[in-house]
C-alpha cells in the first residue's frame, strides 16, 4: 500500500510518514472517490482524475487497485468529457431511465430505500457526535455522504487523535460502506450502459479494502 499512497505526499516513505501525514494522503483518496460519484463531471475535473490516474498507474499499491486504476486511466483517455457527463446522467440523474444505478445502502442491504439500514446509520452518528449538513438533500446511508463522514473520522483523527475515532471508522466501513460498496459494484458490473463508472465503482471496492487493512494494522 505504501508505494501508491506516497504519490499524494511526494514520494515520502511511509517509514517516514508521520500519523497526520497518512491521514491527509487518506483524506485525498477519500475526496478523489466523492468527486467520482457526488455530481456530473466537468473539464476541470476530468483533467484532474486524467492526472492522478496517470501518476496512479506507474505506482503498485495491490493488485485490485492496480487493475481499477489502469482502467480508469485507459478510459479517462479514451472517452470525451460528452461520454462522462452521458454516463453519469443515465446512472444516477435521470428520473424516468431504467438503467439507473441506485447509491444508498438501504436499497441494497433491504430492498428499499429508507429502510433500517439507515435508521442504524443514524444512530451510529448520533453515537459518533456527528451531524448531517442541513444543506445535504441526499440521505445519511447515500454513498457520497458515507464518504463524508469517513472524511469527518479521518480529518478527527488527524487532529485530535483519538482511538475511538478509528474504531468509528472501523464499524463505518464494516457495517455500512463495504457492504454498499460490494453490492453497488455487482449492480454496476451488470449495468451495460456502465463503463467508466463500472471501473470506478472497482476502485471504490479495491480502496475500501485498504482502509480495512490500515486500521486493522493500528
Amino acid at each position: 500500500m505504501s508505494a501508491g499512497l506516497k504519490i499524494f505526499l511526494q514520494h515520502i516513505p511511509m517509514s517516514e510518514m508521520t500519523a497526520k501525514e497518512l491521514c491527509r494522503v487518506r483524506l485525498r483518496f477519500l475526496d478523489l472517490l466523492k468527486s467520482f460519484f457526488a455530481q456530473e463531471p466537468d473539464a476541470e475535473k476530468m483533467g484532474r482524475w486524467r492526472g492522478i490516474f496517470s501518476a496512479l498507474a506507474r505506482e503498485q499499491i495491490s493488485p485490485s487497485i492496480d487493475r481499477a486504476v489502469k482502467d480508469c486511466s485507459l478510459l479517462l483517455n479514451t472517452k470525451r468529457l460528452q461520454d462522462l457527463q452521458e454516463e453519469y446522467y443515465r446512472l444516477f440523474s435521470d428520473p424516468f431511465g431504467s438503467t439507473k444505478v441506485h447509491m444508498t445502502t438501504s436499497y441494497y442491504l433491504n430492498g428499499h430505500t429508507y429502510g433500517q439500514t439507515l435508521v442504524s446509520l443514524r444512530s451510529f452518528l448520533a453515537e459518533a457526535r456527528l451531524v448531517k449538513d442541513p444543506g445535504v438533500k441526499e440521505s445519511e446511508d447515500t454513498l457520497v455522504v458515507m464518504l463524508d463522514i469517513l472524511f469527518s473520522l479521518v480529518e478527527e483523527e488527524k487532529e485530535m487523535g483519538s482511538p475511538q475515532t478509528r474504531a468509528f471508522q472501523a464499524r463505518l466501513l464494516e457495517e455500512f460502506l463495504t457492504p454498499f460498496g460490494r453490492t453497488f459494484s455487482i449492480a454496476m458490473e451488470a449495468n451495460e450502459n456502465a463503463d467508466f463508472y463500472c471501473a470506478c465503482s472497482r476502485f471504490l471496492c479495491a480502496y475500501l479494502g485498504l482502509e480495512k487493512d490500515l486500521i486493522a494494522e493500528n
